[in-house]
């Protein structure tokens, strides 16, 4: 089947049948990133878990860390060889075999009777996900033509924001039932089979002719540089790496930071009652007997911030003991009238979720609105979205509450706004022939240096400082990735205009 368009660019009209896989790819993407989150939303229940953790483990702040790395590095590493082979093969196929692969591996995590059993099934999420990740945005790009494709792809991504709240939503409602955490897995296996089911009964999506730059032809390494060597590519990804850095840190840590800026703590018969409480599920003691007895001499009336009630549990527990039990003593001797973890992880989801949505979707539709009054529109967009919202993150450091809930949905909808623009470049800059390889080199460079270790990165910062220190240190991500944006503009139109003419075989 022949679709007139710009050769490798993309088809001049809709392909058909486009519509239905878009809906099936959204659905797809949606599960994915609620699958991401419910292990976050599950994490305080899996803790307490004496099947997968000892009580008193040392390490187990560590290992419920190396859960979502896990998932990280394979995902990550994988996705580049899976790129490859979107290029080459069925691209549905990749996709649904992905998929079952993905909510398998999720019903295995819910029936891990182990620790490195379930290390095991969220590296296979991972593998699953790489195998669809970069293939998927691929193929939307060869059903719809270029002036579409900034809010299709929009449309496509806004599953980030949606599906993450989603998992949040659902895998705290489900662990809170009799079902527990490893209900809140089982719940998204069947839909994700169905999905994969679908893919594989799916008609291939025709794909451009690529004429002699056809991948069959070359090594992964030519493909990789002759990607590489596309500035936009180049500038783009950068970009991404530097937003993508903040967003990982952010995820992680506010939160923490608002929890340790607004809350405050007392202890008291009532809250030291709660604290003798907490049983693992073979009904030990999470905090020892010992530990309490520690704390009963400091009953009172007075209310402590984050940074006294930290020195008088220093003052009061050995350091293994902190190490051991501060955290949960954290959550459990908040003041009657505190702000609790609960409710700013109930805010924080709101806020990502609403200005997530519509940033998304407004930044692909202003990308696209703009390609044919201003050159570089799509940079242009997604420049300024962070340009803007560098100097609200700050204000998110410095206001006080409420006001700095108001500066945090200003910044999360600027770092989303450059969405659907960002992978919209990647799309129009190199041919068809290679797309998926490109995506894919994308997710790996963005998430390798990005929010794989910008966690790490600002938790160091925080221990020798704290973090508001580490987030204004790092927020500098923001404005450099805005920048980057504003310089890339310069290139799109050359090198999207290069993608109609097939470049001359290497040698």
């Amino acid at each position: 089947m022949q679709i007139a368009g710009n050769e490798t660019l993309g088809p001049s009209t809709i392909v058909p049948g486009a519509r239905a896989a878009l809906w099936l790819l959204l659905g797809i993407n949606l599960f994915n990133y609620i699958d991401r989150q419910i292990l976050s939303a599950v994490l305080p229940k899996l803790a307490l878990d004496a099947t997968i953790f000892e009580p008193a483990d040392p390490n187990l702040q560590f290992k419920l860390g190396l859960l979502t790395t896990a998932f990280m590095v394979s995902y990550m590493l994988l996705s580049p060889l899976f790129g490859y082979l979107g290029d080459r093969y069925s691209r549905w196929r990749l996709v649904g075999v992905g998929v079952i692969l993905w909510s398998l591996a999720t019903g295995g995590s819910g029936l891990a009777v182990s620790f490195m059993m379930l290390l095991a099934m969220r590296s296979l999420v991972g593998i699953g996900e790489a195998a669809y990740g970069p293939v998927a945005p691929s193929m939307l790009s060869d059903m719809y033509p270029v002036r579409d494709r900034g809010k299709i792809l929009a449309r496509f991504y806004i599953a980030i924001p949606v599906g993450s709240a989603l998992g949040f939503v659902i895998g705290g409602a489900v662990a809170a039932t009799s079902l527990g955490w490893r209900g809140a897995f089982l719940v998204a296996v069947v839909p994700g089979i169905v999905l994969g089911v679908i893919c594989l009964f799916m008609r291939e999506v025709p794909r451009p002719d690529a004429g002699s730059t056809s991948p069959h032809h070359e090594g992964y390494t030519a493909v990789f540089f002759r990607i590489w060597k596309v500035k936009s590519f180049r500038c783009n990804t950068i970009a991404m790496t530097a937003s993508t850095f903040i967003l990982g840190g952010v995820a992680a840590f506010a939160p923490q930071y608002i929890f340790e800026r607004e809350a405050r703590f007392q202890v008291s018969g009532e809250s030291l009652l709660n604290v003798e409480q907490l049983l693992a599920s073979d009904q030990s003691r999470v905090v020892p007997e010992a530990i309490v007895d520690k704390l009963r001499p400091l009953t009172a009336e007075k209310i402590y911030p984050v940074d006294e009630f930290k020195k008088l549990l220093r003052q009061t527990l050995n350091p293994a003991e902190y190490a051991q039990y501060s955290e949960r003593l954290f959550d459990m001797l908040t003041a009657p009238d505190s702000i609790t973890l609960a409710t700013i992880n109930l805010t924080f989801g709101v806020i990502v979720v609403l200005s997530g949505l519509f940033a998304t979707l407004l930044g692909g539709m202003l990308g696209d609105a703009l390609r044919e009054r201003y050159r570089g529109a799509y940079f242009l967009v997604a420049g300024w979205g962070c340009i803007v919202a560098f100097p609200f993150f700050l204000g998110m450091l410095f206001l006080p509450f409420p006001y700095a809930w108001l500066c945090m949905f200003v910044a999360v909808f600027g770092l989303f706004f450059n969405t659907g623009p960002a992978n919209t470049i990647l799309a129009n800059v190199v041919p068809s022939s290679v797309r998926a390889t490109a995506f894919a080199i994308n997710i790996l460079i963005i998430h390798a240096l990005g929010d794989a270790i910008s966690p790490p990165i600002i938790g160091l910062i925080a221990d020798y400082s704290n973090l508001q220190t580490a987030f204004i240190i790092t927020s500098f991500f923001i404005l450099i990735a805005g920048l980057v944006w504003r310089f890339g503009a310069r290139y799109l139109e050359a090198d999207t205009a290069a993608v109609t003419t097939p470049p001359l075989p290497l040698q």
